[in-house]
């Protein structure tokens, strides 16, 4: 049972089906988020993934070149990516320790590397001027953006993969443990994340005249900040394509188009610092295009686009300059290439940290448990298994009966939902291992338990 199917259920059942766009918009956000209710409070077997994450080791000597009260970093050589489909270095959202001539630290997050000689930290140097060897750490693993609930890590680079314990900052910090010590990964700690601001408006929008054959149609605009795309731990769009810690959509910006208009997308500079590469999204009902498509292609005045190209690093200078004509839109080379934006926890990115933190680079298992990606066309499915996707539906409909003020029929589909759901809990939820330990672990024991500690139950 796709979305599609499932819309035209909820209305044979309600005996109301009415053809228009806020009625569906409204059934389809209902039905995601009775998805996502559903699904977000178990370890479902089949909402669980095994991922491979990348890890870098610290760099211990880094040549740089700052200057008091600048953000401009010179020296290196800085990894930087050449590609203009993927751009970025493996540097940023890295921590730049670096000590002055005065013998005082700071700790500067790298937002931006411009060239293989030039960064950009996000705050002026605090520092004293100089030329000095810095350390770059990049201690936190950050999770794809649908990962919910980390279930297990394990370390491969040991032959069999070797599990790591869960460690709590406060159990490390109680055992006296060096949160900077390198060597052979033993535990993952639950860490910060990140969250990437999301523009307010798509800006730089132009609607050029072309020649005709077009088509009449509607675009929808957003746009994205984007940080770090050639430093992610885990690809989440196709290793083809620019990836990235993606913020949410913004507003959405709609440009009727005629059959001689097309759209052009070029951002404007911002400051280095903050390290924001933009994107832009987009749908096209008349194509069939409701959930947003990457617009990929950089324009050249005289000459065809530049296709894939779809990420404008902060200082700009980029055209987007798609073909966007219904014709292209609606085929099916468009549709099985396109992009689409993951809307999952978007913004929002869970990490971990491992302790030790290797001192290598290397691969890092990880089993996880992901939430559902959001249903927006008639073809999508969702994440339940087939047999039991009505129970989305009936959970849609005790909400859309409480809406329409009838509790009793409310009660009647909340009945239903309780039925499949009992049924997928024994069919899919299988029991999770768990353990008696006796005691924590205290300063001297590392993580070994105390045997004279209380008893308590790992869940």
């Amino acid at each position: 049972m796709n979305l599609g199917e499932m819309i035209d259920f909820v209305g044979n059942l309600l005996d109301y089906d009415p053809t228009n766009d806020t009625y569906r918009q409204q059934i389809v956000s209902l039905l995601n988020d009775a998805q996502t209710r559903c699904l977000t409070d178990r370890p479902w077997d089949f909402a669980m993934r095994d991922r491979v994450l990348k890890v870098w080791t610290d760099v211990a000597a880094v040549s740089v070149g700052v200057v008091n009260g600048s953000t401009t970093v010179t020296g290196g050589p800085f990894p930087i990516s050449t590609s203009a489909v993927k751009p970025g270095s493996e540097y940023e959202l890295g921590i730049l320790e670096i000590t002055d001539s005065n013998n005082v630290t700071g700790r500067y997050r790298v937002m931006y590397v411009a060239l293989s000689n030039q960064l950009f930290i996000e705050r002026d140097f605090e520092g004293a001027t100089g030329a000095y060897t810095a350390k770059l750490y990049r201690r936190e693993i950050y999770l794809p953006s649908d990962c919910m609930q980390v279930q297990n890590v394990a370390d491969p680079s040991v032959g069999i993969p070797a599990k790591a314990m869960f460690l709590s900052k406060w159990e490390r910090e109680d055992a006296n443990l060096d949160p900077a010590l390198l060597g052979t990964l033993e535990a993952y700690l639950p860490s910060e994340g990140l969250r990437v601001p999301a523009p307010q408006t798509p800006r730089g929008v132009t609607v050029p005249t072309v020649a005709p054959g077009q088509g009449i149609r509607t675009i929808n605009v957003y746009m994205v900040n984007v940080h770090g795309p050639f430093s992610t731990n885990f690809a989440v769009y196709p290793r083809d394509a620019s990836d990235g810690f993606e913020s949410a959509l913004s507003k959405v910006a709609t440009y009727h188009l005629t059959d001689t208009q097309t759209l052009h997308f070029t951002p404007e500079a911002v400051a280095n610092k903050t390290g924001f590469y933009r994107r832009y999204y987009f749908t096209c009902p008349e194509a069939g295009i409701l959930a947003p498509v990457r617009v990929r292609g950089a324009y050249v005045q005289g000459a065809p686009p530049v296709p894939n190209v779809d990420t404008v690093p902060p200082p700009g200078g980029i055209t987007l300059g798609p073909d966007l004509s219904l014709a292209t839109l609606s085929s099916q080379t468009f549709q099985a290439t396109s992009i689409r934006y993951q809307w999952d926890q978007s913004a929002v990115y869970q990490s971990i940290q491992l302790y030790p933190h290797p001192s290598t680079d290397q691969d890092l298992d990880c089993r996880m448990l992901i939430s559902p990606s959001r249903m927006l066309e008639d073809q999508d499915a969702p994440l339940v298994p087939a047999a039991y996707a009505q129970l989305i539906a009936y959970a849609a409909l005790e909400n859309v009966t409480l809406k329409v003020a009838n509790p009793a029929l409310s009660q009647v589909y909340m009945r239903k939902k309780d039925t499949l759901y009992k049924g997928m809990e024994q069919a899919y939820l299988k029991a999770v291992p768990r353990r008696l330990i006796k005691g924590t672990p205290v300063a001297g024991y590392r993580y070994v338990t105390n045997p004279f500690g209380p008893l308590r139950l790992l869940p």
